[in-house]
């Protein structure tokens, strides 16, 4: 009789011990997700939570990401008061694309100016995609 109680007395404490681990486990799990969540959305990630509160809407965030994945460095990309867009680029030059026509196809368009540019070895000081052709000032 005493070695059944001895017997039932370490399966509970086995119990005990795996269900304190799995708490544990369980804890540590909720914590570093927390953690996640609070630096993804504390450090530099505010401008797709809150656009306005850095004057950017979701058209200037649209150019921005084009640009982004498109290899274009530049520095700034500001919405015009007759609703285009401006682009100041890191090799100089300003871009203005219009807000009436694609941004990708305007972009292409500013990849082979660009390269074109470079074959030359010219420096670019405004390109204008609001008119049918772009015009290119150097």
């Amino acid at each position: 009789m005493f070695s059944r109680r001895r017997k039932l007395k370490k399966e509970k404490s086995k119990y005990r011990f795996k269900f304190a681990i799995v708490y544990l486990v369980f804890l540590l799990l909720a914590f570093l997700l927390i953690e996640y969540l609070y630096l993804n959305f504390s450090f530099g990630r505010t401008v797709y939570l809150n656009p306005i509160a850095k004057n950017k809407t979701s058209d200037t965030l649209k150019l921005e990401n084009v640009l982004e994945s498109s290899k274009i460095s530049f520095l700034t990309v500001t919405k015009n008061s007759d609703g285009n867009f401006t682009a100041k680029l890191t090799g100089g030059g300003d871009v203005i694309f219009s807000s009436k026509k694609d941004f990708s196809n305007q972009i292409s368009s500013l990849q082979l100016i660009l390269s074109g540019l470079t074959i030359e070895g010219k420096k670019l000081k405004n390109l204008d995609f609001r008119y049918d052709n772009p015009v290119v000032s150097f």
